[in-house]
């Protein structure tokens, strides 16, 4: 028992240490640790792997080949492609090639084992490889970064651009916003790459541009020079600007410039926290939260910062509490903004929506800008369209349009789908996805509003653009089934699962092996499914069901 908390222990304090430097000897320590308290064959295996991780991090390619080899020895695959890599960068390319090859015509391949193996090959098998990763998984980065390098040494600079924008479209990292940067300079397009550089320091703000030479902030102060400087008044006009156009990377760097000169200004810590959450970009969003919370200017303000920190920590009732004290300070739009979003985060009974509509009321009495009246008028709308006020709803999510609240459009196409009014709501779907620049969640929302086939093409659209995306696979996997076409719908689903094995994808795929008589296929799917909730009531039906099944079939 010891042994087995002490292992997690080590886990837990290793992958800290990973995260902050991969190749201190501190993490090796920890890492060492861990493999010492594994008490199962799986626990081992990780520990070595990790422990091969760090080594090839601190270019010991030896060591780090050992700790692979042994990995594998422990039944831990995934450890070939650490030990093709580790043969690589010994000089070892034809060998590390055969490897991965032979890994791709072992087991099933997936995305990832085509990436590796483009590192050791050369010309048109490199491309094709890298072409076929993007395929099975098109999360992956490396592949669009390598094509758009590709387009821009063939002088396609504006190709290498929409190369990249495929990838920063639904995963923003520091890296390919900096590869973008590096596209537009060459193009003297100094503004667009003045934006990027600010949202990247937004990420990580001690970012080292050009392979660690060269600082983001230096490289910001060069391009300054470039571009016509704005007032605080052109900041809060560009800001709303970007904001209403659901531009969201251009909101951060307008508000990481207006940071710049007013380092202390919580409530534009607090408002980069939202964008950043919205992006998924939850680390950076919580040390953005922080710095409000530090740079508040009074008791109240702090407590509404402390509060959104515990409620996105999970812990509502304490936040609820900080709402609480707050008002009692001072009534503001943020602390009834605060209580009413924290209340309706439950399954409201009509009293809760009763006292969440009059705490947004409230809110909406207070002063602040449109940007956030408009997200309390929207919130205000859905809670009347869930308790049957539709035209309440209507007049709250117009309302918020008139103060260029864009995603209002969705709500309100909500209302006109209620009404049975179809044409009008797919209309005004159609209005915020131009105006949204094309998002995939507007596509996947207005697939609910059209026929079948529009539907379909709708979300194929949401899927290019965002493929992390679950619900078109859903859809198009349900719809596969309905035709009868079996094999394709759960190649469907296995394709997204592939890359992102969620809770409701695995519950789908168990749920078509059942009616398929595949009990054995259903059962793995539920225990993944239940490792992600054990609780989940759905999955833990179909399982005890398909085991019954089986149970009586021997």
């Amino acid at each position: 028992m010891l042994g087995h908390a002490s292992f997690f222990l080590y886990y837990f304090l290793s992958q800290v240490a990973m995260e902050e430097n991969m190749a201190l000897s501190t993490t090796v320590m920890l890492l060492e640790g861990l493999e010492e308290f594994a008490t199962e064959k799986w626990q081992k295996a990780l520990a070595l792997h990790q422990l091969g991780c760090v080594m090839l991090e601190r270019k010991e390619y030896k060591g780090a080949q050992f700790y692979f080899e042994a990995a594998v020895d422990a039944g831990h695959v995934y450890s070939l492609a650490g030990v093709a890599r580790t043969k690589y960068k010994q000089g070892q390319q034809y060998s590390a090639f055969r490897l991965m090859n032979s890994l791709i015509f072992e087991y099933k391949p997936v995305g990832w084992m085509y990436q590796e193996r483009s590192l050791y090959g050369v010309g048109r098998e490199k491309i094709m490889d890298l072409n076929t990763a993007t395929e099975l998984d098109p999360t992956l980065s490396f592949p669009y970064k390598f094509r758009a390098v590709m387009k821009v040494e063939e002088k396609q600079i504006r190709a290498a651009i929409q190369e990249i924008d495929k990838i920063i479209g639904f995963k923003l990292s520091p890296d390919c916003l900096e590869l973008r940067a590096w596209f537009v300079i060459a193009l003297e397009d100094y503004e667009s790459a003045l934006r990027d550089i600010r949202a990247l320091l937004t990420l990580k703000p001690n970012y080292m541009m050009f392979n660690g030479k060269v600082s983001g902030d230096h490289l910001v102060e060069l391009l300054n020079h470039r571009v016509q400087q704005w007032s605080l008044a052109d900041c809060w006009m560009q800001l709303y600007e970007r904001w209403s156009s659901v531009d969201d990377i251009g909101s951060l760097a307008v508000i990481h410039q207006m940071l710049v000169n007013d380092p202390a200004k919580s409530l534009l810590w607090f408002r980069q926290s939202l964008l950043l959450l919205r992006l998924n970009c939850q680390k950076a969003a919580m040390r953005c939260l922080r710095l409000a919370r530090n740079h508040s200017s009074s008791v109240h303000e702090r407590l509404i910062y402390e509060g959104w920190l515990l409620y996105d920590t999970g812990h509502r009732e304490e936040a609820l509490s900080r709402a609480e004290k707050s008002i009692s300070i001072q009534r503001s739009f943020e602390a009834f903004f605060l209580k009413a979003y924290t209340l309706a985060d439950t399954n409201l009974d009509p009293e809760s929506s009763s006292t969440v509509i009059q705490l947004l009321e409230e809110a909406l009495r207070c002063p602040s800008d449109g940007l956030r009246k408009g997200q309390a008028l929207n919130n205000l709308g859905s809670i009347y369209v869930d308790c049957g006020k539709l035209d309440q709803a209507a007049d709250c999510y117009k309302t918020a349009l008139n103060i260029k609240h864009t995603r209002a459009h969705q709500g309100l196409a909500r209302v006109y789908h209620i009404k049975n009014q179809q044409k009008a709501a797919f209309d005004e779907m159609t209005k915020l996805i131009e105006k949204a620049h094309y998002s995939a969640s507007a596509y996947e929302k207005r697939s609910e509003y059209c026929d079948r086939e529009q539907a379909k093409d709708d979300l194929n659209m949401a899927t290019l653009l965002d493929p992390l995306r679950t619900y078109p696979y859903r859809y198009r996997a349900a719809v596969l089934m309905d035709d009868q076409k079996e094999a394709e719908a759960l190649e469907e689903l296995t394709k997204a699962i592939a890359f992102k094995p969620e809770l409701q994808m695995l519950h789908l795929r168990a749920a078509f092996y059942e009616s398929m008589g595949d009990k054995t296929s259903a059962l793995q799917d539920c225990e993944a499914a239940l490792c992600l909730d054990p609780n989940h009531s759905d999955t833990l039906d179909l399982y005890n069901r398909t085991q019954d099944q089986a149970t009586r079939s021997i």
